[in-house]
């Protein structure tokens, strides 16, 4: 494919403007507005706050002093007075700061993202998926309470333990929504979090996951509101497949019966779903590539619209959300959340998830005006490119902005990810790991037995 040239971008942004429209300070102007109406004029407002934290976001080594440096280099710019260098200030205003107007800006940008994105839907349907993971939290009292360390550890040798479950729009990458709990507990499972995620999808829309989601109840959710669904069938669940209407070799569609009522389920629920639901399991061991058999269920019923080799094409798509959950992690720094208290755990993840969608806004440009997929455009790269130019472009002159713009995407589409399918990786690390004892008990404990 040929490359897009930085005279290409410059003369599209000029005549076109942004495939995806500028919308995150246009939705956070608002949500600040209705969430955080009656702010004083200080040297943090709420919008210097929100733009400090998906700044911090995005550097994983990112700490409060940074990010002060960060606001006092905007301020020189602006030809404002200097802030104190103490984080003191800083700190005070991210505990004022409305965490609703991390969550609602970071769904709003999905949404509206996702409505421009039609060139990149698969046969017409929005593209989702969701999975789950572990994240470990600062060990205080406060968040030992929140979220329990594993009962086998003993006390004060391990982390809070926080799961966590999320929602991607594969079509543009965002995060659709999300939801968190304590590891261990009713209503707390990565089946209960998920359920949780359901209602943020609409009629018409598609949905990726594993073998640990297509239980009856969320199939026949997905049939009863108009979505479809492409899972990897559940290990336990016998398929046979000289059972059932026959649509091909190794192709079929069944029925799956009711089980009983589940303990999370009241009475007037578990009535409202049908005695019984017609599902498609297609085997798709050679198309996927895997030793192993590898079963597909889905809603989609029709074999000659939706191929064996089209639903496996799709199905692999999946694998984007595990990286998204990567990039989180081990680019952003999330697998430890460092805050001391369970509400600011929530304010730490919900601006790593706005500053993760607005990097995503930058890809899906990218992408666009280099004929890409968003997929095919490196995130690290991404972070690097606009974390040196962001400041340039914020306290640029208007007329300046769309050649610096052009000039941001351009340098993101130099290093496009290349198509690896059937790349295998092992699940190992090289590096030792440097041999220093084990604390097994709190920091702090030791420091007084060492000291007495």
């Amino acid at each position: 494919m040929k490359k897009v040239t930085l005279e290409e971008i410059q003369t599209t942004l000029k005549t076109n403007g942004l495939p995806f429209k500028d919308t995150l300070s246009g939705i956070i102007g608002p949500m600040i507005n209705e969430h955080q109406p009656d702010h004083r004029v200080r040297v943090y407002p709420p919008e210097v706050v929100v733009f400090g934290m998906i700044a911090q976001a995005l550097n994983p080594r990112g700490s409060l002093k940074s990010t002060v440096a960060r606001v006092n280099a905007n301020r020189i710019r602006q030809g404002l007075p200097l802030a104190s260098i103490n984080t003191a200030a800083y700190s005070d205003a991210r505990k004022r700061f409305n965490t609703d107007i991390l969550i609602n800006s970071t769904m709003e940008v999905a949404r509206i993202a996702e409505s421009q994105a039609k060139p990149w839907s698969w046969r017409g349907f929005s593209v989702s998926a969701f999975d789950g993971t572990g994240l470990t939290a600062n060990d205080t009292d406060a968040n030992q309470k929140a979220f329990p360390q594993h009962a086998k550890q003993k006390e004060g040798a391990g982390f809070p333990l926080i799961r966590l479950v999320i929602l991607q729009s594969l079509s543009t990458g965002m995060i659709q929504g999300a939801d968190y709990a304590k590891f261990k507990g009713k209503e707390t499972g990565e089946m209960a979090l998920a359920r949780s995620l359901l209602p943020l999808l609409s009629k018409g829309d598609l949905l990726l996951g594993d073998r640990y989601y297509p239980s009856f109840f969320l199939m026949a959710y997905l049939r009863k509101s108009g979505i479809e669904g492409v899972f990897q069938s559940h290990g336990a669940r016998s398929v046979d497949f000289r059972a059932g209407q026959s649509l091909g070799s190794l192709d079929h569609i069944v029925t799956w019966d009711k089980p009983n009522r589940p303990s999370w389920m009241s009475q007037e629920e578990y009535d409202q779903y049908p005695t019984s639901i017609r599902l498609r399991e297609v085997d798709v061991t050679k198309q996927i590539g895997c030793k192993d058999r590898f079963v597909i269920v889905t809603t989609l019923l029709g074999s000659k619209k939706y191929s064996r080799k089209n639903l496996a094409k799709l199905y692999k798509r999946r694998w984007q959300i595990e990286l998204a959950l990567r990039d989180l992690k081990t680019v952003m720094g999330l697998d430890h959340v460092a805050p001391e208290t369970p509400e600011m755990i929530k304010k730490e993840i919900w601006s790593h998830f706005l500053a993760y969608n607005a990097l995503r806004h930058h890809i899906a440009n990218a992408a666009s005006l280099g004929k890409l997929t968003v997929d095919q455009i490196s995130v690290t790269t991404a972070i690097n490119v606009i974390s040196v130019n962001e400041a340039n472009i914020m306290n640029a002159k208007k007329s300046s902005i769309p050649g610096l713009m052009a000039a941001l995407y351009f340098q993101m589409l130099q290093c496009p990810v290349n198509r690896r399918p059937g790349r295998k990786e092992p699940r190992a690390v090289k590096r030792r790991p440097k041999s220093r004892k084990r604390l097994g008990e709190p920091r702090k404990a030791w420091k007084h037995r060492a000291a007495a």
